[in-house]
């Protein structure tokens, strides 16, 4: 009995510290996207800059240390600044790089829509404005020259 509980307390010990071992969080090529090369201003996964080299390094450093992607990011805004991210924050006057373009399609499918409206409109055919009474008046008028025409020949 007391055989088997130091065994399984021994295989405990082997597995517990296995299962609680840092797991990456993410992956390099996710990350390299979405971060800045301070020196060279290109993305990490386009830089070959010694800079971007050790950003690289102190990334994978931590993602075997099983940080996340925002616990990396948010270490190297401390170091180097906003700009070493790809994407602007989405709040105070990042949120403007957010919105901006995406107020500039909305107002290009509005411009759009009305350009077509007023193209369409245009298109449409002529409508008849004459009223019936002046249409009957002139096939009145024709129907007495053709009489008077064929009076006139016999």
């Amino acid at each position: 009995m007391i055989r088997r509980l130091f065994m399984l307390l021994a295989v405990m010990l082997v597995l517990v510290p296995l299962a609680s071992a840092a797991q990456p969080q993410f992956t390099m090529s996710e990350i390299e996207s979405q971060l800045m090369c301070p020196t060279c201003q290109s993305r990490l996964d386009l830089s070959h800059s010694p800079a971007a080299d050790r950003i690289r390094a102190f990334v994978e450093k931590k993602r075997l240390e099983g940080w996340t992607a925002q616990q990396v990011k948010d270490a190297l805004v401390a170091d180097f600044g906003p700009s070493v991210l790809a994407a602007p924050p989405a709040a105070g006057i990042g949120l403007v790089a957010w919105l901006v373009p995406i107020g500039a399609v909305l107002v290009g499918v509005g411009i759009v829509i009305a350009l077509v409206l007023v193209w369409r409109r245009r298109r449409s055919p002529a409508r008849v404005t004459e009223a019936p009474s002046a249409t009957l008046g002139i096939d009145a008028r024709i129907d007495a020259e053709l009489q008077r025409l064929s009076d006139e020949d016999a």
